[in-house]
């Protein structure tokens, strides 16, 4: 007790007995290593009991090597040494030990303890088995040749492993009197150099002990870590030489118990923990007696990380062994449970009966049932399992002398061998299966063959049946792995072929369904046909797909490339609903939408990308050749409807290009169409002959200004969804008609004219951007910017030149108020266009009904030409236009020889506005408008209703004071009294006149003429009739009246006054007379016969014609 609580408070030192006792060390290990300690103690163990323990123990070999060091080893010595004088230790035990433990590249095992590495064991995989009744000592390296094996052993190295144990048993671990050997709390770390890697295991407990009643036990555990495990193993001996044998573990991981049997290549991670209860008894010979026990899996699985797609998970596994001494074989049912799949079968392991005949392993009965989950539907259960192997330790080899796996409706046979006497395992194997199903096929289709290519076909092989399935393989198991060496070409084929399959090619897109397939895998290589096929791009839309190749040149590389060709037919709403997927719209893009396309296809594409289980964006490439008829599709180009009998089209990842002779909303066109990937835009080309209806629908309504068919070309960017399209317009004018597109641009027919610009056009506006309009002296130039309505916004014409010599420009904005403000600048400017439209109308019959816009003009021109070489100088016109009612205007300007020409709005009874224009150079006036260049001299008026937003009819009133008609020859002798003689000379200071008063009312393009007086000293007249500006007709008639003062008197007298004058502004005797002809040119014609046709009587000789009915009161209101 005294002892016992001394040792409570601390270690006792014993160094007086340290060289005692590590000579009795020596003696255990046979004099072969010396034994150096620094101190010996005693003191409680980690249980609390009385331990002797030696500090800083070191072991060298015979060459002074240090071959093994611990901080600390526990001992203890046998009594019957110490009584006889021959002191050795009965149990030794390292404390905190490092030891390393490598396994060489030969299978070699070599254990290193201490810092230095130097080796303390050593064993080779490539020694022969120890033999029962040679007990050689495992701690020295004193080796007996082991002898032949006696023919009737048939497991020698179990009998040879039983027999040391016996030794061991009955002479101690050293052969002596050693019967306990440990390591406490000890760091094991291990080298494999076959594959380079290292584990390292820490607070490992070891105790190999021999019992008192004989035999050997073996226990290993680790408290470390989250895993906890443990391992006991005891062999004994029992009556007539059975030596009982009981293992049992407790959460072992499967990696390091194969590490530990040296099984395997070290190249896979078996994260599984062993759970395991079995006895046996072994006969002297090594034949069992009686074998049982379970062994149970828990979920783990097995991994080898070159080959991350050939990971195996399990759930759970449970096999019962039973040793048959009937068959005198090992009998095993076993259960796997890994995800979806159950497989229950029974194993029998039969050892070889003659030295060359082989260990044999049934596999049969129970059932194997695959599936993805366990509640997958279609899982296939095969019932009908017959597998029998010969593996064959002298030849190393294993061969399948039976293999038949399936079920009542499908059958796989497999027959071949694995040889691996070269020291490269061969595969050399053959599966061949009957009609399935693909789902089966996949399921039964070894992961390990070709496992890229095992892949691909599980994830796109979707569905279908298989009518043929082949597998055969002879070539090295590496090159059969993923990571290993590349497969010979000869030393792999696959042939597989089916009907009613589904095809997933590529993911993102859909599946090709109902494809006859043939898929044909060699060792380099891959294909796979499909006859014909069809894909459901969407509920009723179906392609039909025909000589489809799938191809891969080189299944070996990572990330191979693979080739794609097929032809598609189907129509365009089909088509175009596949490009619009995600995995295509970023190179297609397509504009056409599905639901407003209509028309037939066919295609021929190829593609290539490379095989991964998910491909980047960019990775396929593609290109489609189609042939498309009877095409239309809604809002393709400028929004307009797009119909073709026949097109072509080419696209790739660059993007696509449509080409081909179209119909654009009904316009016969040439088309061409091209999409780049990455712009958010297409561009088109179109080439058109347009008329009126054509340009209205493309977007170019010009109204009635324009006439005729106009060659266009039309090229500009359009973007797909939303924005502005730009283009770029060339336009041939020459045989169009032109009537005022721009103020007082007056073309015919056949004159050339070109017109180009850029138009910019969005939802809201439309941007005309350098617009040119050139011509035989036209030169227009600048920009227009109109809203969604057409109307325009604001304009900039830099170069607003109708004819030769003009300089003008024009500018337009419209202000906050809604009016468009005009101004107009320059110093020359042709103005015969514009009198010419001004005269005739309010613009074509389109404009006319349009609804008229606030306006205001402001024009400064330093000279305006007119007809007749008569020419306006210093121009300053201004007006002003609300709700199509001309609210002011004035004009300035100087005509003739300087003769000032004024206008202005004035109002009148009623409160009705008049435009009043004034000048005292009427002839120079009417000249310079072209409207009767005959007039020289005069002082005139006219007042003039002003136009409105109606449209009405404008009344006004024309009054010219003191003028002379001049060239007129008829005139001259009616004047001279030698009218009815057409030779008489007419005098050249032309005829006089006092004064002319005419009413007229304006409507469109026409003058209508009524109550025309005309008098003069010599002679007067009355006119009546039209002038019309759109015909380019005049049309006047009326009766001059010779001596007008005195003629006229016979025309005043009440009531006879018609009778014999023939009204109030004509007299007893008269002339009838017409004016016809253009409005520049009119001829005057008179009728002689008239003159002797008194008052009411002459009106039967007036000429045809008339200004129809007359409107009263405007004349009147002025008089």
């Amino acid at each position: 007790m005294s002892l016992w609580w001394r040792l409570g408070s601390g270690p006792i030192d014993f160094d007086f007995a340290t060289p005692w006792l590590a000579a009795a060390i020596e003696e255990n290990f046979g004099n072969h290593h010396r034994i150096a300690v620094g101190g010996t103690q005693l003191e409680r163990d980690a249980s609390g009991r009385t331990a002797l323990r030696m500090r800083d123990i070191v072991v060298r070999d015979a060459h002074g090597e240090i071959v093994a060091s611990a901080p600390k080893a526990e001992v203890s010595f046998s009594g019957i040494g110490l009584m006889t004088g021959r002191v050795r230790a009965n149990r030794l035990s390292l404390v905190g030990a490092e030891m390393q433990i490598r396994i060489e590249p030969d299978s070699k095992v070599t254990v290193f303890a201490g810092t230095n590495r130097q080796p303390f064991v050593t064993a080779s995989a490539s020694e022969p088995a120890l033999r029962a009744g040679v007990v050689p000592n495992p701690l020295t390296r004193d080796r007996v040749p082991a002898p032949q094996a006696a023919g009737r052993d048939m497991i020698p190295d179990l009998a040879a492993l039983l027999a040391w144990i016996d030794s061991l048993g009955a002479t101690g671990l050293d052969g002596h009197d050693l019967s306990e050997l440990g390591l406490k709390n000890g760091n094991l770390t291990l080298f494999d150099e076959r594959n380079g890697k290292h584990w390292e295991f820490h607070d490992i407990n070891l105790s190999l002990t021999r019992p008192g009643g004989g035999g050997v036990s073996l226990t290993m555990s680790s408290e470390a870590g989250e895993r906890p495990w443990l391992l006991r193993a005891t062999v004994s001996r029992g009556e007539a030489g059975v030596r009982k044998v009981e293992i049992e573990t407790e959460r072992l991981p499967l990696k390091d118990l194969l590490l530990a049997l040296r099984l395997g290549d070290g190249q896979h991670e078996a994260n599984i923990p062993v759970t395991a209860r079995v006895r046996a008894a072994i006969g002297d010979d090594g034949i069992p007696r009686m074998i049982e026990g379970r062994i149970q899996l828990d979920k783990g699985y097995i991994l080898d990380p070159a080959e991350p797609l050939g990971r195996i998970d399990i759930d759970r596994a449970d096999f019962d062994l039973q040793w048959d001494t009937t068959r005198q074989a090992l009998v095993a049912p076993f259960q796997i449970f890994s995800g979806g799949n159950r497989i229950t079968l029974l194993a029998q392991l039969t050892p070889p009966r003659e030295s060359s005949a082989g260990w044999a392993l049934k596999i049969t009965g129970g059932t194997a049932v695959l599936a993805s989950s366990s509640r997958d539907p279609d899982a296939l259960v095969l019932n009908r399992i017959q597998v029998a192997l010969r593996i064959d330790h002298d030849k190393q080899r294993i061969d399948i002398e039976q293999g038949e796996i399936g079920n009542a409706d499908l059958g796989l046979a497999i027959s071949g061998g694995l040889d691996y006497s070269s020291g490269e395992p061969r595969l050399a194997v053959g599966v061949a299966g009957t009609r399935m199903s693909v789902a089966a096929m996949k399921r039964l289709w070894p992961s390990f063959i070709s496992p890229k290519v095992h892949d691909w076909v599980a994830d796109h092989l979707v569905s279908g049946t298989v009518e043929r399935f082949v597998i055969a393989t002879n070539a090295p198991v590496p090159t059969l792995k993923s990571s290993g060496p590349p497969i010979p070409d000869d030393g792999l084929a696959i042939e597989i072929s089916g009907n009613g399959a589904e095809i997933r090619p590529v993911d993102g897109l859909p599946s090709i369904k109902d494809a006859d397939m043939r898929v044909r895998i060699t060792g380099r290589t891959a294909s796979v046909t499909v006859g014909r096929g069809n894909i459901d791009v969407s509920n009723g839309r179906r392609l039909a797909i025909s000589n489809g190749l799938f191809e891969v040149p080189d299944h070996y590389m990572e990330a191979p490339a693979s080739r794609v060709r097929f032809r598609v037919d189907g129509s365009v709403a089909s088509a175009t609903e596949l490009l619009s997927l995600d995995r295509l719209r970023d190179y297609a893009g397509s504009p056409i939408d599905p639901g407003t396309s209509r028309g037939t296809l066919t295609a021929y594409v190829t593609m290539s990308m490379p095989l991964k289980p998910d491909l980047p964006a960019g990775s396929t490439q593609y290109a489609m050749n189609l042939e498309v008829s009877n095409f239309s599709a809604e809002r393709l180009v400028m929004g307009q409807k797009v119909e073709a009998a026949a097109l072509r089209v080419r696209a790739d990842n660059q993007g696509y290009v449509l080409r081909g002779d179209v119909k654009i909303n009904g316009i016969p066109a040439l088309l061409e169409y091209r999409k780049v990937r990455d712009q958010s835009e297409a561009e088109i080309r179109v080439a058109a002959t347009l008329d009126e209806a054509g340009r209205a629908r493309l977007g170019f309504d010009l109204g009635g200004y324009v006439t005729g068919p106009v060659p266009t070309k039309i090229n500009g960017r359009v973007p797909l969804e939303s924005g502005d399209s730009r283009y770029s317009v060339e336009a041939d004018l020459t045989q169009a008609r032109i009537d005022r597109l721009l103020p007082g641009w007056v073309k015919p027919a056949g004159r050339p004219v070109r017109m180009s610009f850029m138009m910019t056009s969005g939802p809201q506006s439309k941007r005309f951007d350098d617009l040119s309009i050139e011509g035989s002296g036209l030169s227009v130039k600048g920009m227009i910017e109109c809203d969604g309505s057409g109307d325009i916004q604001a304009a900039n014409l830099t170069s607003f030149n109708l004819s030769d010599g003009d300089k003008a420009t024009l500018r337009a904005e419209r202000g906050p108020d809604g009016a468009l403000r005009v101004t107009v600048r320059g110093d020359v400017y042709d103005g015969r266009g514009f009198i010419k439209s001004s005269m005739s109308g309010s613009g074509p019959a389109r404009a006319k009904n349009a609804k008229l816009k606030d306006i205001d003009v402001d024009v400064r021109l330093g000279t305006v030409a007119g007809f007749h070489g008569e020419t306006l100088r210093s121009l300053d016109l201004k007006m002003s236009r609300r709700n199509g009612s001309i609210m002011s205007f004035t004009l300035a300007a100087r005509l003739g020889r300087d003769t000032p020409l004024s206008g202005d709005l004035r109002g009148r009874a009623g409160g009705r506005n008049v435009i009043f224009i004034e000048t005292k150079d009427a002839g120079a006036m009417f000249r310079f408008s072209d409207t009767y260049p005959k007039i020289f001299g005069g002082e005139m008026w006219m007042a003039m209703e002003p136009p409105t937003a109606s449209n009405a009819p404008q009344d006004g009133i024309l009054n010219i004071r003191d003028f002379t008609v001049r060239g007129e020859q008829t005139l001259d002798r009616v004047a001279s009294g030698n009218a009815d003689m057409p030779g008489a000379r007419s005098s050249n200071r032309g005829v006089e006149f006092s004064q002319m008063r005419v009413e007229f009312t304006r409507t469109h393009g026409r003058f209508a003429i009524r109550e025309g007086v005309v008098r003069g000293q010599t002679i007067g007249a009355t006119a009546e009739g039209y002038i019309d500006y759109t015909r380019e007709e005049v049309r006047m008639r009326g009766t001059f009246v010779p001596f007008f003062g005195l003629n006229n008197m016979f025309g005043q007298i009440p009531v006879f006054g018609l009778f014999l004058g023939g009204g109030s502004n004509e007299g007893l005797v008269g002339l009838t007379y017409e004016v016809v002809g253009p409005p520049g040119a009119p001829v005057l014609r008179v009728n002689p016969i008239s003159v002797v046709a008194p008052g009411l009587i002459r009106k039967f000789f007036e000429f045809p014609g008339g200004s129809g009915a007359r409107v009263q009161g405007f004349g009147e209101s002025l008089r």
